[in-house]
């Protein structure tokens, strides 16, 4: 049986619930069943597989043609937000931890950190379809859980990723 919430539980007026139900609805996250409510979009191996397809291609296009049009502000904030990825990246590396406050920091540095090197983008209906696929792919992500990854170093990789987009290297940063 699938839980029951109402809106008085949580002191929300109708209003409210309505506005928000509908956002969640035009992003994918909840579905309307005529007569039954709503519920949690259901989650497919082969929708991650679409999705992520189809997010890489988005990711490799704003990626290009934010280096092709960034300016020196931005390559600033590039540096600033690598820098802070790195920084809790590290403290996260040495406790261990794969949940908690700084690991939600670290996520939260991690998507300024895509979002910010894809910001200089000329086109503003591939940073909105990228930002669709980035809420998609990060309710796969939470539902997955934590991830210990001993073989990658996942900071190097991000300060490989910025200094390639601060060479203003498309191709390597694209690869990357």
């Amino acid at each position: 049986s699938k839980p029951q919430f109402t809106r008085n539980q949580f002191g929300a007026s109708l209003g409210a619930v309505r506005e928000a139900l509908a956002g969640l609805t035009s992003e994918g996250l909840v579905t309307s069943e005529p007569q039954r409510g709503f519920t949690v979009s259901l989650i497919s191996r082969k929708d991650l597989v679409d999705l992520t397809e189809a997010r890489v291609g988005i990711e490799l296009t704003c990626l290009e043609s934010s280096i092709a049009n960034g300016d020196l502000a931005w390559e600033g904030r590039v540096l600033a937000t690598a820098h802070q990825l790195s920084r809790i990246g590290g403290a996260i590396k040495v406790t261990g931890e794969t949940a908690g406050p700084e690991v939600e920091l670290w996520h939260r540095y991690h998507e300024q950190f895509h979002e910010e090197i894809a910001s200089a983008c000329g086109n503003s209906w591939w940073l909105k379809l990228r930002k669709q696929l980035y809420i998609q792919s990060e309710r796969y992500r939470r539902l997955s859980g934590p991830l210990a990854e001993y073989d990658r170093d996942v900071d190097a990789e991000h300060r490989a990723i910025a200094d390639a987009v601060l060479a203003r290297d498309a191709e390597n940063a694209k690869m990357l």
